[in-house]
């Protein structure tokens, strides 16, 4: 009866597993730990992709099969579906058909920009999406917004790879109707981008008010922020070392710059040092009036010690 069954269900609920993002769809999969691997996800997704297809990726690392799986991971599937790969061989060499290269760069050129620019293969993010509903009318188009998307993960491709992070997908944010927005912002704050599920996906706000771009710099301190949530969650002191970090690293990237000659080119990120850079940014966190007092304090110890 349903009594009886109450009980049961509550039991598999507590069951060890661990959670597997599928095209949306979420699956739990039994882990015993010690002993479970990835290779057990892999066979979780065996009716809808050939496993030599699958990428797991968790805090934006991929798994391999002989990794092993705790209670409580959360794992995204990236794969190619039996249809899809049917489909695909099925379809004749044909000397009129574009390869897909060939037809990036023609799409590229046809939006009047270069063409899509690299990633590390292994190290990257996986799918680069732009808000649809720009069409170049008050704002610029999403053509342009998703060849800026590139370039900006272009950026921090040697990022990524120092660190072996693996995205799902790099997204433009809607400022229209993303609701964590309208929240953060109610509370004093404005959301610039948030990253989901450590890794599974990162949006990024690229857009003002008006529709036009917010400065790149900004966009890539942003981009940099979020990657950070791929291994901490909370804005502790631990996420404002790495931070710091991923920040002194991607500006010790630039070209030799003139040396400063005021204390404005002290924060100026195109004149400073990197370190100068890093702790003025800081600082302004910890005076950052939107976020807690606790992640106040976590920045100004940072900052401190830098």
């Amino acid at each position: 009866n349903m009594a009886d069954a109450a009980p049961d269900a509550n039991m598999a609920d507590a069951a060890p597993h661990a959670t597997l993002s599928v095209a949306g769809e979420q699956r739990r999969v039994p882990v015993t730990p010690g002993v479970t691997t990835a290779a057990a996800l892999v066979e979780a997704v065996a009716d809808r992709y050939d496993a030599d297809s699958v990428k797991l990726l968790h805090r934006g690392k991929r798994l391999a099969p002989g990794d092993a799986l705790l209670p409580g991971m959360k794992v995204l599937c990236l794969g190619t579906t039996r249809d899809d790969r049917a489909k695909v061989a099925a379809i004749k060499s044909d000397p009129t058909l574009r390869g897909f290269e060939a037809e990036a760069a023609r799409e590229a050129t046809r939006r009047g920009g270069a063409a899509p620019p690299g990633q590390h293969a292994e190290y990257k993010f996986c799918r680069i999406k732009a808000v649809e509903r720009f069409d170049g009318r008050g704002g610029p188009h999403r053509y342009a917004a998703e060849a800026l998307l590139r370039s900006l993960a272009k950026e921090v491709s040697p990022i990524m790879v120092s660190h072996e992070w693996t995205v799902g997908a790099l997204i433009e944010m809607d400022p229209r109707d993303d609701r964590l927005l309208k929240k953060k912002e109610q509370d004093g704050g404005c959301l610039l981008g948030y990253n989901e599920n450590a890794g599974a996906r990162i949006y990024v706000r690229l857009r003002l008010d008006d529709a036009s771009f917010r400065e790149r710099d900004d966009l890539l301190k942003t981009l940099l922020h979020e990657l950070c949530h791929n291994v901490v969650g909370p804005h502790n002191a631990a996420f404002f070392a790495l931070y710091a970090s991923l920040r002194t690293e991607h500006l010790g990237r630039r070209a030799p710059a003139p040396a400063p000659s005021s204390l404005a080119d002290l924060s100026d990120p195109s004149r400073a040092s990197a370190r100068d850079v890093v702790v003025s940014e800081l600082a302004r966190e910890s005076a950052n009036g939107a976020i807690s007092g606790g992640e106040r304090m976590s920045a100004a110890v940072v900052a401190q010690a830098l």
